[in-house]
């Protein structure tokens, strides 16, 4: 048994390969299989744990899919780069390239490989470039998990307006990831006034090419502070024909949630520049006009007492408003004009909810059908009276 033992451990301290100048022996690989396979299971770990975060979080599922793969290979990365330091095997060429200064490459040839240990530190590397990639990462989820214990927990306490709420946690989740953004930044190594050289250019670049960049930005910030629309508002954008609820809105862009429930991204400058409905700043009542042409030989009384009928019927129309309905009316009927080939009558009638605008003029029309043919109301057709006047040829025939 003693010399079985003795065997085991002898093939422990074999030398299998040779990585740079040390050699690597067997149980430094079992060493690093072994982590590389917690590592792995960790990894799977932490993405259930996460997916379930994020679902309670609320995010969509195509960017809680994309956070999920970037955790993954982060875990992979330090995963990898703990085994190899945890069975005491040398990186090699792959650790000399993730520490190797960056702005070497674009120095003379002469220079590389001359700077000593002191000269790099401060300097870019890839090492660095991930470290700062995984604080922003880190940045972003810390961000949402706040947001989303801020909204459970304090300001759904407090009562605070939804469009409140999506101000307050906005800015929040700018500002940490600002933050997040210059630590990274410092950890990189790049210093403040580069920074301010940087943004020097972009002024200018900003100037010329991105215009309307900087005007969506600039009309986001709008929005959000000014709120001419607000989260859940119903909107209509004539120029462009867009209807829909406003679902979220962005430094760039505004989702709106049409009708066939698809997602428009409007960018924020057409909100700023082109004029929008806003038919839910102040209240979701909408008031609809059904427009109706009749005979001539029609009865007008009856044409009117139909159509309240009608209006009457329906059950989502306001029928007796409240004293607190400020502006809203009975249903009535007006007559609007004497037409070429009709009498031209309005129904008016006064809806809860203008999301449902569309729904309840159709079931109108159908109603309106139905009673016209019960009375015999005729609905004309275009009537034009056309003269034919004889030629010369035709007289003296």
């Amino acid at each position: 048994m003693d010399e079985l033992i003795q065997r085991f451990l002898d093939l422990l301290q074999t030398r299998v390969i040779t990585l740079g100048e040390e050699p690597v022996k067997v149980s430094q690989i079992i060493l690093l299989v072994g982590t590389l396979a917690a590592t792995l299971a960790t990894a799977g770990f932490l993405r259930r744990w996460f997916r379930r975060l994020f679902n309670r979080f609320g995010m969509p599922q195509h960017l809680s899919n994309r956070l999920l793969a970037l955790l993954f290979l982060i875990v992979l990365i330090f995963g990898v780069g703990l085994a190899f330091r945890f069975a005491g095997i040398s990186t090699g060429f792959f650790g000399r390239l993730l520490d190797y200064p960056l702005t070497d490459l674009f120095q003379p040839s002469q220079r590389l490989g001359e700077t000593d240990a002191a000269e790099d530190v401060g300097k870019l590397t890839l090492a660095r470039l991930f470290y700062g990639f995984v604080i922003v990462f880190g940045m972003f989820i810390l961000s949402k998990y706040v947001q989303w214990v801020l909204r459970r927990q304090v300001l759904q306490a407090f009562q605070i307006a939804e469009h409140t709420q999506f101000i307050l946690l906005r800015f929040l989740h700018f500002s940490l990831i600002i933050i997040g953004v210059l630590i990274s930044l410092s950890t990189v190594g790049v210093s403040f006034t580069s920074l301010a050289i940087i943004f020097g250019g972009l002024s200018i670049g900003i100037g010329f090419g991105l215009q309307n960049i900087a005007s969506n930005l600039i009309s986001g910030f709008i929005l959000i502070f000014e709120r001419p629309i607000k989260i859940g508002d119903l909107v209509e954008i004539m120029d462009v024909n867009i209807f829909g609820r406003v679902s979220s809105i962005n430094l760039r862009s505004t989702v709106i949630v049409a009708l066939d429930e698809k997602e428009v991204i409007v960018p924020n400058s057409q909100f700023i520049t082109e004029p929008v409905h806003n038919l839910t700043h102040y209240n979701n009542r909408y008031r609809l006009q059904i427009p109706i042409g009749v005979s001539y030989d029609s009865d007008v009384e009856l044409v009117k007492k139909v159509l309240l009928e009608v209006a009457e019927t329906h059950p989502e129309v306001i029928k007796e408003p409240d004293p607190a309905m400020e502006g809203v009316t009975a249903p009535f009927v007006r007559f609007v004009n004497f037409g070429e080939s009709a009498l031209e009558f309005q129904l008016l009638v006064w809806l809860p909810d203008c999301f449902q605008r569309f729904d309840i003029a159709s079931d109108l029309h159908f109603m309106i059908w139905e009673k016209f043919k019960e009375y015999d109301i005729k609905i004309p057709f275009p009537q034009r009276d056309v003269h034919f006047y004889p030629t010369e040829i035709e007289q003296k025939s």
